[in-house]
């Protein structure tokens, strides 16, 4: 059974508003929960477009979309993570990204 890479969109989108919640929460910091906000939701739904996908064309629009929004979030987050070296969240949320941009690519490939 393969791996259905549009998952991973799905729980990356959750993990991304959960912590815009939580840095609105803990710093009350309105542009993590913008972000985290516009974010978790486009991944989530890159995996839904990703996994209900129909249609005789090739090129998958869910995992185009997870994987932009993944390089996105990784040219946010790891800059901060390399000059901060705290995994959280910084080093999260960009180890979350190359997840996605490799999610991305695999089901662009497999699928």
């Amino acid at each position: 059974m393969r791996f259905p890479f549009s998952d991973y969109f799905v729980l990356f989108g959750a993990v991304s508003l959960v912590l815009g919640i939580l840095g609105y929460i803990r710093a009350k910091s309105m542009a993590s929960l913008v972000a985290g906000g516009i974010s978790g939701v486009g991944l989530v739904a890159s995996g839904i477009i990703a996994l209900l996908k129909t249609g005789s064309s090739s090129v998958n629009p869910g995992y185009i979309m997870g994987l932009a929004l993944s390089v996105l979030l990784l040219g946010r987050f790891l800059p901060g993570f390399l000059k901060s070296k705290t995994f959280y969240p910084a080093g999260l949320m960009a180890l979350l990204s190359l997840l996605g941009i490799a999610a991305g690519i695999s089901g662009l490939v497999f699928y």
